[in-house]
C-alpha cells in the first residue's frame, strides 16, 4: 500500500519555514517529516541531538546514524542526513512526499534516488507564516519598536549633522557618508540583541531613483535622504522593517509636495488593509493618491527622462521570519488575510531633487488593522 508523507530540509537558522515548524535553529542541515499517521520525525547533526530534543518541535529525534541505508552513508555531512531521510520514509513505507518551495535539491535527489514520488506543493509553508498566532505578533512588535529606535538615532544624527561650506554634512571630524551610517545602524542594532543581515539603506540623490540602492557617498545639507532599516531578532528571528525620510537644512516646495503625497498615500493603504480584499485592492487605493498627487506610477517611458518624478514599486509585502514574504501589495496580489503583517511603503523618487518613502508595518485585523509604527513620519529630525 502507497503512503505519504510530508518533508521540509535544509538549514533552520537561514530556511524559515523550516525553523517555522520545528522552533529550532541550528546552522547545520535538518531533516523534518510528518509521516503518515501524524508522527513527525526530526533527523539532526549528532551532537546537537540532546538540545534539539529539549527543544525542537518533533516527535522523535534522530541523527543519520540512526537510519543507515544499505550500502552505508557517504562521508560528506549533508549528503548523509538526506540519505539517513530518505531511508527514514523507506522504512516508514512511504513512496511518495509532499514538498515544498525551499527543499534543497540535495534532499530531493536523494529521496527520488531511494525511489520516492515528489509532489510539489507551492503553497505549502506559506500559509502557515502567513497568519500569526499571538506570540508571532508580539515578536515583530518588539522588533518593530527596536528597529524604530535605530530610525531615530540615524534620522536624529543626519538631521543634527554639521555641514561644511560646500554644504558636505560632517561627523566626528569626518565627513558623513551613506557607508557611515549604515555602520552606526549595525552597531545600533546590535545593542539591542538584532543583527542587519541584509545591511541597511541610507540613500539620497542621484542614486536614490533606484529604490533599492544602498546609497553610497556623502550626505548632503538640503537633499532628502531615505533611511531603510529592517534588521533581523538574533533571538526571536523575525524582522522589522521602517523606512523614513530626512533633510538637514531646507526643504524644497517640490520636496515638501512630494513628502505629503506620500504620507497621504501611506494612510490610504493602511486604511485599505482589511480581511477579504486584496493586496491589489490596497495597491490601487496608494496609486490613486500618487495620481491624484500629480505623479506617475510605474517606471520612466526613458532613463534619460530627468524630470520624472514616480513610485515604480508595489506599496508593499508580507513580513515575519524573512524580510520578504507572501503576499504581495501590487498588482496581482492575492485575497488579505486576518492575522497577515505587511509593509505600507509608498515613495516617491527624482534623480533630480531626490526622494521620500515612508514604510509602516501593519497587521491585519478583524475590523481592519493595527499600525506597529509610533514615530512620526516628518521630514524634520532635529
Amino acid at each position: 500500500m502507497s503512503e505519504s508523507a510530508t518533508v521540509l530540509a535544509g538549514v533552520p537558522a537561514v530556511n524559515m519555514t523550516l525553523f517555522h515548524r520545528i522552533q529550532f535553529s541550528v546552522g547545520d542541515s535538518a531533516f523534518f517529516a510528518e509521516l503518515p499517521g501524524g508522527e513527525t520525525v526530526l533527523l539532526v547533526r549528532d551532537i546537537e541531538m540532546d538540545r534539539a530534543k529539549r527543544l525542537a518541535q518533533a516527535d522523535r529525534i534522530g541523527c543519520a546514524a540512526d537510519y543507515m541505508p544499505v550500502g552505508g552513508l557517504d562521508g560528506d555531512r549533508d549528503t548523509a542526513l538526506a540519505q539517513a531521510g530518505a531511508e527514514c520514509l523507506r522504512q516508514a513505507g512511504v513512496t511518495t512526499v509532499r514538498v515544498e518551495r525551499t527543499l534543497p535539491f540535495l534532499f530531493a535527489h536523494q529521496l527520488q534516488q531511494a525511489g520516492i514520488t515528489l509532489n510539489y506543493d507551492g503553497d505549502y509553508g506559506v500559509l502557515q507564516r502567513r497568519v500569526k498566532n499571538d506570540e508571532e505578533l508580539e515578536h515583530l512588535r518588539a522588533v518593530q519598536k527596536i528597529t524604530e529606535a535605530t530610525m531615530e538615532m540615524a534620522c536624529s544624527l543626519i538631521a543634527r549633522a554639521p555641514a561644511d561650506a560646500e554644504g558636505v554634512l560632517q561627523h566626528e571630524g569626518a565627513v558623513l557618508t551613506s557607508e557611515r551610517v549604515r555602520q552606526l545602524i549595525s552597531r545600533f542594532v546590535l545593542d539591542h540583541d538584532c543583527t542587519t543581515l541584509h545591511d541597511s539603506i541610507v540613500v539620497t540623490v542621484p542614486h536614490v531613483a533606484d529604490c533599492h540602492h544602498f546609497g553610497t557617498g556623502p550626505l548632503r545639507k538640503d537633499l532628502p535622504v531615505i533611511v531603510d532599516i529592517f534588521p533581523t531578532h538574533n533571538h526571536t528571528h523575525y524582522c522589522g522593517d521602517c523606512t523614513r525620510t530626512v533633510v538637514n537644512g531646507d526643504v524644497s516646495d517640490i520636496v515638501r509636495d512630494i513628502h505629503a503625497c506620500v504620507v497621504r498615500a501611506n494612510a490610504a493603504g493602511c486604511a485599505a488593509l482589511q480581511p477579504g480584499t486584496t493586496g491589489q485592492v490596497v495597491h490601487e487605493a496608494v496609486a490613486a493618491v500618487i495620481r491624484e498627487g500629480g505623479y506617475s506610477m510605474g517606471a520612466p517611458t526613458s532613463e534619460k527622462d530627468e524630470e520624472w518624478i514616480g513610485m515604480r514599486h508595489g506599496t508593499g509585502h508580507g513580513i515575519g521570519l524573512d524580510v520578504h514574504e507572501p503576499i504581495l501589495l501590487a498588482t496581482g496580489g492575492g485575497e488579505i488575510l486576518e492575522r497577515e503583517v505587511f509593509t505600507v511603503e509608498p515613495g516617491l523618487y527624482s534623480a533630480i531633487h531626490g526622494g521620500v518613502r515612508v514604510e509602516d508595518m501593519v497587521a491585519v485585523t478583524a475590523t481592519g488593522h493595527e499600525n506597529f509604527n509610533q514615530l512620526h513620519s516628518e521630514l524634520d529630525w532635529r
